[in-house]
């Protein structure tokens, strides 16, 4: 097959109209491949928020994001009833007069994209002799170094596995953390992901907060030690290393990077790849869609290698955490359908717990509640396939902050700020889980 495209030719791309600048290499007998974009130029796109008076409206709102091709950003939260989209200059009046026509108020949030890109996002690279800097966003090989320096400095409770390798050749990692670590877990393992979609950075910076916090314990935290003798913590820092870094070219880029069968657009929807009701509600079977599902669950290499090792251990998972960013939401499953688990009532529990320490923290609101209620219908998801498949009993969906200020954009001023105040919340969820299941065991702790 040949394809090509040669210089300055315009294409649609997700909605989004970029230039492509080189000239297609042919690969004679073999699959033709189309040479990456250059940076996408947002200059003037903007993030409007879309304010709905009921649920009905939310759903006209998302057909109308749908029917403009604006669902490169599209995010929404039910109970607040509202949806933000990114619209350009060409689409913004035809879709704003659209969805006046439908009853919806409509207020911009971000005024040009390409502006906050420019201004508030930068990825930190340090040189050889630096410490990782925990209050910046930092580029997926100094992740790696300082996953391998806490492996060598602190190998007396922490290790550091490698559990796959992506389509281009990065690592997959896991870090376990607990007191007098050994080659598998033996404890009860509280399990925490980061990084599945590559814009959410903040994700990413938030897990590696957690981590500095239960490996070097600055503030010498009593129910620390406590939860490195009861528990195993397992970390896996960036479930999509390959579009964490492609987003040092594209920000907004949401995907793994592989190429898709017959098709010029790449990626695949890591959290629509799960195997538990694949295929279904939120999720798309084309691969130019930012929610593409893939050819077949589990079809990618980073959701197999995680399948793996979940299934290895899934009887000793007590707790699943997954993050994502935004909106502010604890969410427990289903996101397929309104169906629930058998334990919604525990879940939900602890899922209080957390937002409620988190509020204490500085004062940050969020809601919980199921997936496909709280947020949108979103079949093949982890924490579906973790909490259905693998029967894990308490598994959550957590988008981080903020409500739209910044949306993705989070600037690294808050880096700190969302990481302690998540951390709040998983320390009480866990301090109270472990009261419930009498799995503390020191003596310095007494829990009143």
């Amino acid at each position: 097959d040949l394809y090509y495209i040669t210089n300055n030719l315009s294409m649609r791309y997700n909605g989004l109209s970029v230039v492509l600048t080189l000239l297609l290499s042919v690969i004679k007998g073999g699959e033709g491949r189309v040479v990456e974009p250059q940076s996408p130029d947002r200059t003037g796109f903007q993030v409007l928020r879309l304010q709905a008076s009921d649920s009905d409206l939310v759903d006209t709102a998302l057909r109308l994001a749908d029917e403009y091709g604006l669902n490169e950003w599209a995010e929404l939260n039910r109970p607040d009833g509202y949806v933000d989209v990114m619209v350009n200059l060409e689409k913004k009046e035809r879709f704003t007069r659209a969805i006046e026509d439908a009853g919806i108020v409509s207020s911009v949030m971000i005024e040009d994209v390409e502006e906050r890109i420019k201004r508030h996002v930068t990825m930190k690279k340090r040189s050889a002799n630096d410490n990782y800097d925990y209050d910046s966003f930092n580029v997926f090989e100094d992740i790696e170094k300082e996953l391998k320096k806490i492996n060598n400095t602190y190998s007396d409770i922490a290790r550091l596995d490698i559990i796959g390798e992506t389509f281009e050749k990065r690592n997959m990692y896991v870090l376990r953390v607990s007191k007098d670590i050994g080659p598998a877990p033996t404890k009860p393992i509280i399990l925490i992901d980061a990084g599945i979609h590559a814009r959410e950075w903040v994700s990413i910076s938030t897990i590696m907060y957690i981590i500095n916090q239960v490996v070097r314990n600055p503030s010498d935290d009593l129910y620390i030690k406590a939860f490195l003798d009861s528990y195993e913590f397992v970390f896996m820092p960036v479930l999509n290393p390959d579009g964490y870094a492609y987003t040092q070219v594209d920000r907004l880029w949401r995907k793994n990077r592989v190429y898709n069968d017959k098709s010029s657009c790449r990626g695949v929807d890591l959290n629509r790849n799960w195997d538990y009701k694949w295929g279904g509600l939120g999720t798309s079977g084309r691969p130019c869609q930012i929610d593409y599902r893939g050819p077949a669950a589990f079809s990618e290499l980073e959701t197999k290698a995680v399948q793996k090792w979940v299934e290895a251990y899934k009887s000793k998972i007590l707790l699943y955490i997954n993050f994502h960013a935004y909106g502010q939401l604890w969410m427990t499953p289903y996101g397929y359908s309104t169906d629930t688990p058998s334990n919604e009532v525990e879940m939900l529990k602890y899922s209080k717990i957390a937002v409620k320490a988190i509020k204490k923290s500085r004062g940050t609101e969020y809601r919980y509640g199921p997936v496909y209620t709280t947020i949108y219908p979103a079949s093949s998801i982890s924490v579906d396939w973790v909490r259905g498949a693998e029967d894990v009993p308490l598994a959550y969906t957590v988008e981080l902050p903020d409500k739209g200020d910044h949306g993705f954009l989070t600037p690294p001023s808050e880096i700190p700020l969302i990481g302690k105040e998540t951390w709040e919340g998983i320390r009480a969820l866990l301090i109270t889980l472990a009261d419930d299941k009498g799995l503390l065991k020191t003596a310095e702790i007494i829990i009143v």
